[in-house]
């Protein structure tokens, strides 16, 4: 496995004007260093961002998409870290480069996870390594708060996105002092790296390193398709979508067409939240993901001589958001050009209320861990 992409190399402070301030260590998040320095110089981070931006909810809002130049600029005179460190901390950057333009940070982004916000509380959107916790120490990484990133690739491990002691999701703005760095859950005080992560995916792990290599300047391709960055990431949409309408609708007629690819149908499961994919847990997204490689690494002309040999719906196939590429519309067309006089029919779950009514269970128990 090649070695994962930098989104940012970290710095040592230079000259600072704050008398305690810890360095920006590789790929840190930026909301990671800001919550560490604020509980290196003896206070919390609302405290911090209070007197640096008054009357401004810093951490009601995300912090990682929501940084201006301007605070950029002013922290990186108080900080003593140059100020492209600060804007490659941040997820604008990666934001842009992923839908070819820049996003409202005030909404869901694609493939951000979802902080779930509600003034200062959250529901997720954090994920971290406890291994990597316990030998680089406890900070938070670009690649957490990235969808595609499920597991450590160094460690081999499934990340974890809550306290495996309480559930609590992971906030570390709402740490304060005595403690000094964010080894601990902010609400049973769990020591973090000593909680026990499952073993990653291979598939998982693979996608994760092509997803990061085109970031590093490597050509996205789709069988033969050479492809735009932007165009890679909305072919994995595509079939995403097309795994979580299958987990939804298990039919006879469609198990012919996944098996194809390798995946196991049988296993196809809707996940317990039945929420977008930038809400899910790593173990959710770390399965979906592996079998969505598996339908990459199929091809286009693979995919489409199932979907035309095959009875498959063409709802099955619906498009999401954005510009498809030329190998999406041309299979989409496929699909749905062909004439077909009988007409399928797909039965759903007969625990469908049963379902529903887990799926609105579990979101409630997300809402109360806040």
């Amino acid at each position: 496995m090649d070695a994962p992409h930098q989104w940012q190399a970290g710095a040592n402070p230079l000259a600072p004007i704050w008398p305690l301030v810890p360095p920006l260590k590789p790929d840190e998040v930026f909301s990671s260093w800001l919550v560490r320095c604020a509980l290196a110089m003896g206070c919390d981070p609302l405290t911090l961002t209070n007197s640096l931006w008054p009357g401004v909810r810093f951490w009601c809002r995300d912090p990682d998409r929501n940084l201006n130049p301007h605070q950029v600029k002013e922290l990186s005179v108080l900080a003593g870290i140059p100020a492209d460190l600060f804007a490659a901390s941040v997820l604008s950057r990666i934001q842009s480069l992923l839908v070819g333009r820049r996003e409202d940070p005030n909404h869901a982004a694609q493939w951000v996870l979802c902080l779930g916000a509600r003034n200062r509380r959250r529901a997720g959107g954090l994920q971290y390594c406890p291994a990597c916790f316990a030998e680089e120490g406890a900070y938070y990484k670009v690649q957490s708060r990235l969808a595609w990133h499920c597991s450590c690739p160094r460690h081999r491990l499934t990340l974890l996105s809550s306290c495996q002691s309480c559930n609590a999701p992971l906030c570390p703005h709402l740490l304060m002092p005595p403690e000094i760095d964010l080894r601990c859950c902010h609400r049973c005080h769990f020591e973090l790296a000593s909680a026990l992560a499952r073993p990653a995916l291979l598939p998982t792990l693979d996608f994760q390193e092509t997803a990061d290599g085109l970031f590093s300047g490597r050509q996205a391709v789709y069988g033969s398709y050479l492809l735009e960055l932007e165009e890679w990431f909305y072919v994995c949409r595509w079939l995403l979508g097309i795994l979580r309408w299958a987990a939804r609708f298990h039919s006879a007629c469609t198990r012919p067409f996944f098996t194809s690819f390798g995946v196991d149908y049988m296993g196809l499961t809707v996940p317990a939240l039945g929420l977008p994919f930038q809400y899910l847990p790593p173990a959710d997204r770390a399965r979906l993901l592996g079998d969505t490689w598996a339908m990459l690494q199929a091809g286009p002309d693979k995919l489409s001589a199932a979907a035309q040999r095959l009875p498959v719906p063409p709802s099955m196939m619906r498009l999401p958001a954005g510009d498809p590429p030329a190998c999406v519309q041309s299979i989409f067309a496929d699909v749905h050009g062909r004439h077909n006089t009988e007409a399928v029919h797909h039965r759903a779950h007969a625990d469908h209320t049963t379902r529903n009514v887990l799926m609105q269970w579990q979101r409630l128990l997300r809402k109360l861990q806040r």
